[in-house]
C-alpha cells in the first residue's frame, strides 16, 4: 500500500513539474485541431450507451500557451435514475462530478470557471445526431450552495461529420458547437458568451477532442468597459478508454 502510494505522488509530481514552464521559454498558442470532412454515415446514429465503469482519460491543455494543466479521468459511477461522471485530475485531484438526466442532457456541468446545477436539462448534443439538427434552451442554474438563480441559454448545432486524430488514436467523430449565453455571478461582467465545440466518437460514446472558451464585458461604475475580457481557453483530448 504504501509503495502504491509513494508511485502516485511520484506520478503527481512529475506531472506537476511537466505543467510549469521553463524560464525563457517561449509562449506558443496551441494550433488547431486537425480534421478531415468524411461523409456522414448511412442510418441511425446512436453514441454509446453509458455503463457504470466506463472510463475516458483526457489531456487538458491550456490553448494560449500549449502547457499541459492535467491529466483527467472520467469515470461513469452510476447509470440509474440519472448519469454520474466522477472526475480526477492527477494534478488537481478529485474534481467536481457531472450529472446527467439522460445521456447528453446536463444536470450539473463542471467544466466551465465554477459548477452549474440546472433547473431544466441541458443538451450537450442535439438529438438525433444529423448534420443541421439544432437545439435552443432557455432555463436557470445555481452555484454550489447558492440560493440564487441565473439565467442561460444554450444553443447546440450538429455541424458535420470529420476525422481527427489525438493520442487514443484515429476516430471518425461528428463535430457538435455549442453557443452559451448567461448571467454570471459576478456583478461587474456583462454579455457572457461561451463556445464549446466537441468532436463526438459513437463507439467511444463521448468526445475524443473538445474546446472549451469564452469572452464577456466588464462593467466599470455607471458605464459599460468596451474592452472584452477573455476566459479561460481549454482543449481535453482523450488518451485512452475502456
Amino acid at each position: 500500500m504504501v509503495a502504491r502510494t509513494v508511485v502516485a505522488l511520484n506520478r503527481r509530481r512529475a506531472l506537476l513539474a511537466a505543467i510549469a514552464l521553463p524560464a525563457g521559454c517561449a509562449i506558443q498558442p496551441l494550433a488547431s485541431l486537425q480534421s478531415t470532412a468524411i461523409p456522414a454515415p448511412t442510418g441511425p446514429v446512436a453514441l454509446r450507451a453509458p455503463l457504470v465503469g466506463q472510463a475516458w482519460t483526457y489531456r487538458k491543455l491550456n490553448f494560449f500557451n500549449s502547457s499541459l494543466l492535467d491529466v483527467v479521468q472520467e469515470t461513469v459511477a452510476s447509470a440509474a435514475s440519472a448519469i454520474d461522471v466522477n472526475r480526477q485530475g492527477q494534478a488537481s485531484g478529485a474534481l467536481e462530478d457531472e450529472k446527467h438526466a439522460a445521456w447528453g442532457q446536463l444536470l450539473r456541468d463542471p467544466v466551465w470557471d465554477y459548477p452549474m446545477t440546472f433547473e431544466a436539462p441541458v443538451p450537450l448534443w442535439p438529438t438525433p445526431l444529423t448534420v443541421g439538427a439544432n437545439t435552443t434552451v432557455n432555463t436557470h442554474y445555481r452555484m454550489d450552495g447558492g440560493s440564487f438563480r441565473f439565467w442561460i441559454q444554450v444553443y447546440s448545432v450538429v455541424r458535420g461529420w470529420e476525422r481527427v486524430t489525438v493520442g487514443a488514436g484515429t476516430f471518425d467523430t461528428v463535430r457538435v458547437e455549442r453557443l452559451i449565453r448567461l448571467d454570471h455571478q459576478d456583478h461587474t461582467r456583462a454579455h457572457t458568451l461561451r463556445r464549446d465545440t466537441m468532436w463526438l466518437s459513437l463507439e467511444v460514446g463521448r468526445w475524443v477532442a473538445r474546446d472549451t472558451s469564452g469572452e464577456y464585458s466588464s462593467l466599470g461604475g455607471s458605464r459599460m468597459l468596451r474592452d472584452d475580457a477573455r476566459e479561460d481557453h481549454f482543449r481535453w483530448e482523450l488518451t485512452n478508454w475502456r
